[in-house]
C-alpha cells in the first residue's frame, strides 16, 4: 500500500440538532481541520468501485464513542472526513448505504417523549451529513431502511401511523432520498427505475449503465417487525417479494446486471445461534407454507445470471454469506456485509470500497477502512479481502468463495469478523451458509 497524498479536509461542527443541507442561511459554526491520508493499493486503480456504508447509529448528543457504545460526534466527523478523502482520491462510481441511521432505541411505548425527539434529531443529522457528502462530490447515494430507522421505533414499519418516514424530517423536493443525485424520471443514468411503494422503503435504481440496484426493505421480513403504519407484515412482505422477482426479470429483459441490497440478511444470526440453534433466523418463518427465506433463495437461483452481487448490513461485522439453491447442492450467490461505523457490538468502526468488473459487474475485491472507537481522526488502517483470504485477483469473489471449503472460510473470516478487533468468541460458521429452512 502506498500513500498517494495528504488531504486537509474542512468540516463544519454541526449543532446537536442537525446538519442543515442545501440552505444559504446555514449557521457558520467554528471549523475544525482534520488531517487525513489515504492509502491506496495499486490494484484498486485497475477496476471501477463503489463505496459501501452501513450502521452508523449516531448519538448526536454525545461527543465520544467506545466499544459497546454507539457513534458519538467525534467518530461521526472522523468518518465523514475519511469518506470524503476516499471519494476524493478514488472517485467511486456511486455510494450505497444499507441502513441504521440513529443510535439504538426501544419502541416508543417504552420511552419518554424526549427520546422520540432525540431519535429524530439523530436521523436528521445523518441524512443531512450524507447528503452534503454525496452532493459535494456529485455522487449517487442509494439508501434503504434499517431496523432502527423508522420514526415509530426499532423494527417498526418504514412509515409511522401518520404516514411519516425518516425523509419527512429533511424534506427536499429537488434532490430527495432514497436515491440522491438521480433523475426521478426518464432513462438517463443515474435514475430511479421503480419506486412503487415509497412508504414501504423499497425501490430500484440505475446508478450506471448496465447495472440495476434493487433495494429491499428486509426489516419487513424480520422476526421482530411491527406495523406501526397499520399494515400487515404478511401482505407487505408478499408484495415486496413479488415486486423483487419482477424487477429481476425486467433487468434481464434489458440486458442489465443487478445488485441486491438489504439491511437484514436471510439465514441464521450466528451470535444468537448459541442460544436458539436453528431458530435463530433473521427473517420470520412466514408464510408457513413457503417461508420468505426459501422464496428468496428460489428467486436468486432462478436469476443467477442476472445477479452480480448481494450487499447487506445489520450485523456490524465484516462477514459474508453463501446462498444455496433450494436443493442445498449449489452455491448460487455470495452476499457481502458492510461493517458498522457504530462499535456497539465490540467491533472496530469500518466501511468498504468494493471493486467490480466493468463488464460483468461481478464483485472482485473490497478494501475495508477501519479505526478504533476512541480515535479523533480515522487514520489509515485497511485490509484487502483477497489478501486476507489468499484469493486470486483474477477471479470474482463468487468464484473464489463458492469453490472454497467452509472450514477455511470460517478461519479466515474470523480473523476480520470484528473488523480486526480480535476473534468473534463464538461460532460464526453458522451464519455463513444460507439454505432452505425446514
Amino acid at each position: 500500500m502506498q500513500t498517494i497524498k495528504s488531504l486537509f479536509i474542512l468540516f463544519m461542527i454541526a449543532g446537536s440538532s442537525s446538519f442543515t443541507a442545501c440552505k444559504s442561511d446555514k449557521k457558520k459554526d467554528p471549523a475544525i481541520v482534520i488531517i487525513d491520508t489515504v492509502n491506496v493499493d495499486p490494484v484498486i486503480k485497475k477496476n471501477p468501485s463503489f463505496l459501501f456504508l452501513s450502521d452508523i447509529h449516531l448519538n448526536s448528543h454525545t461527543p465520544t464513542s467506545d466499544y459497546g457504545l454507539d457513534t458519538g460526534m467525534i467518530l461521526w466527523k472522523a468518518f465523514l472526513a475519511k469518506a470524503d478523502a476516499v471519494i476524493s482520491d478514488l472517485s467511486p462510481d456511486f455510494i450505497v448505504f444499507t441502513g441504521d441511521l440513529p443510535s439504538h432505541v426501544k419502541v416508543w411505548g417504552q420511552l419518554p417523549k424526549s427520546n422520540e425527539i432525540t431519535h429524530s434529531q439523530n436521523i436528521e443529522v445523518i441524512l443531512s451529513g450524507l447528503r452534503d457528502l454525496a452532493t459535494k462530490h456529485s455522487k449517487t447515494l442509494l439508501y434503504l431502511p434499517g431496523n432502527n430507522d423508522g420514526i415509530a421505533g426499532d423494527y417498526a414499519s418504514f412509515a409511522d401511523k401518520n404516514q411519516q418516514t425518516p425523509f419527512s424530517l429533511i424534506p427536499e423536493n429537488n434532490n430527495p432520498y432514497p436515491a440522491l443525485n438521480t433523475n426521478a424520471k426518464g432513462d438517463k443514468v443515474p435514475c430511479i427505475v421503480s419506486n412503487p411503494a415509497p412508504k414501504m422503503g423499497y425501490y430500484s435504481a440505475r446508478p450506471i449503465e448496465g447495472l440495476r440496484i434493487i433495494a429491499l426493505n428486509t426489516v419487513i421480513h424480520s422476526t421482530n417487525f411491527f406495523g406501526a403504519d397499520g399494515t400487515d407484515q404478511l401482505e407487505d412482505a408478499t408484495q415486496q417479494m413479488t415486486w423483487f422477482a419482477n424487477e429481476l426479470k425486467d433487468a434481464e429483459s434489458k440486458d442489465e446486471k443487478a445488485y441486491i441490497m438489504m439491511h437484514i440478511p436471510p439465514g441464521i444470526n450466528a451470535y444468537d445461534y448459541k442460544k436458539h440453534g436453528n431458530n435463530a433466523t433473521n427473517w420470520a418463518k412466514l408464510p408457513a407454507s413457503n417461508p420468505w427465506n426459501n422464496q428468496f433463495l428460489q428467486i436468486v437461483s432462478d436469476n443467477q445470471k442476472t445477479i452480480a452481487g448481494i450487499l447487506y448490513g445489520h450485523t456490524h461485522m465484516d462477514e459474508l454469506r453463501r446462498l444455496y439453491d433450494p436443493f442445498g447442492s449449489k452455491i448460487t450467490e455470495v452476499a457481502i456485509s458492510c461493517p458498522g461505523v457504530s462499535p456497539i457490538h465490540n467491533n472496530n468502526p469500518g466501511f468498504k470500497l468494493i471493486q467490480y468488473d466493468a463488464t460483468s459487474k461481478e464483485l472482485l475485491d473490497f478494501t475495508t477502512y477501519y479505526t478504533t472507537p476512541t480515535a479523533t481522526t480515522w487514520g489509515n488502517a485497511t485490509y484487502s479481502f483477497n489478501q486476507i483470504f489468499g484469493y486470486s485477483s483474477d477471479k470474482t469473489m463468487y468464484e473464489n468463495l463458492s469453490s472454497d471449503a467452509l472450514p477455511n472460510i470460517h478461519t479466515k473470516l474470523d480473523s476480520i469478523f470484528t473488523v480486526m478487533h480480535g476473534p468473534a468468541g463464538y461460532d460464526i460458521s453458522k451464519g455463513i451458509e444460507v439454505k432452505v429452512e425446514k
